[in-house]
C-alpha cells in the first residue's frame, strides 16, 4: 500500500492511499488549499483510479474539494451517516469494511471532535481526522463535540489498535505527517490524562474560532 501525504500551508493534511496491485485509490480529506491538479497528477503518476474520497468529519477550518474531485474522477464520496452534507455515495456509521484492491478499509466510529467523526484503519495505518492528532486531539466545543465520547474514541477504539499502527492525522502545524499509536499513548498529553481530568480539560478548552469557520461550514455542508 502506497501512502502519499499532502500538507497545506496552514497545516491541513490529505492522504492518497493506493493499492499497488489493482491501482485502486482512496483520497482522504482533500482541501481546496491543495490544488486539485496535485491530487490528479499524483493519481496519474501512480497509474491509479480513484475509487473513494473519504471525509473523516465536516471540516470547520478549510473547504473540502471532495465534490469537485468526485465530479472530475467519478469517485464515490464516503462520509458518516450523520454528516450534514447530502453528498454521500457511501454512508457509514462505523464497523463497515470496504475493499480497496487487495486491502480492506475498516471504518471506525471515533466521535468526540464532532458527532460524525470517523477514522479509517487500513493494514498498519489509521487515518484519524481530528480525533487524534500528533501529541494532541481536536477540540470538542462545537459541531456537537463531546469530551466523554472523545475519551472513549481515544482509549477504547484508537488506543486498542497495535502500538506500531501508524497514525495519519488531518492536521499538523509543525510539518509532521505521521506518528504511531504507541507514541501517542506514551507521549500525547491528552492520552495521559485520567478520565476525569480529560473531561475537565476538554470542556474548559475553548480555542479561537477557526479563521474560515463560517465559510467552511457553509461550503462543507452543502
Amino acid at each position: 500500500m502506497h501512502i502519499l501525504p499532502f500538507h497545506a500551508q496552514r497545516g491541513c493534511l490529505s492522504y492518497l492511499v493506493v493499492d499497488p496491485t489493482s491501482k485502486e485509490a482512496l483520497l482522504i480529506d482533500p482541501s481546496v488549499e491543495i490544488a486539485s491538479d496535485l491530487y490528479l497528477t499524483a493519481l496519474k503518476e501512480q497509474g491509479a483510479t480513484l475509487r473513494y474520497i473519504a471525509e473523516t468529519h465536516t471540516h470547520a477550518d478549510h473547504i473540502s474539494s471532495a465534490i469537485q474531485l468526485a465530479e472530475l474522477t467519478g469517485a464515490k464520496i464516503l462520509r458518516h451517516k450523520n454528516a450534514p452534507s447530502p453528498h454521500k455515495d457511501v454512508s457509514v456509521a462505523g464497523g463497515e469494511t470496504l475493499p480497496l484492491g487487495e486491502h480492506t478499509i475498516n471504518i471506525l466510529a471515533t466521535p468526540g471532535h464532532t458527532n460524525e467523526s470517523i477514522s479509517l484503519h487500513i493494514d498498519e495505518a489509521v487515518f484519524t481526522g481530528d480525533a487524534l492528532l500528533i501529541e494532541g486531539t481536536g477540540r470538542t466545543d462545537f459541531q456537537l463535540g463531546d469530551s466523554e465520547a472523545l475519551y472513549h474514541s481515544l482509549h477504547n477504539t484508537l488506543g486498542a489498535l497495535p502500538d506500531e499502527t501508524v497514525v495519519y492525522p488531518a492536521h499538523d502545524y509543525k510539518g509532521r505527517t505521521a506518528s504511531t499509536i504507541g507514541h501517542e499513548k506514551s507521549k500525547n498529553p491528552r492520552f495521559l490524562l485520567s478520565h476525569e481530568a480529560f473531561i475537565e480539560t476538554m470542556n474548559a478548552h475553548h480555542p479561537p474560532t477557526p479563521e474560515l469557520f463560517e465559510e467552511a461550514i457553509a461550503a462543507n455542508t452543502r
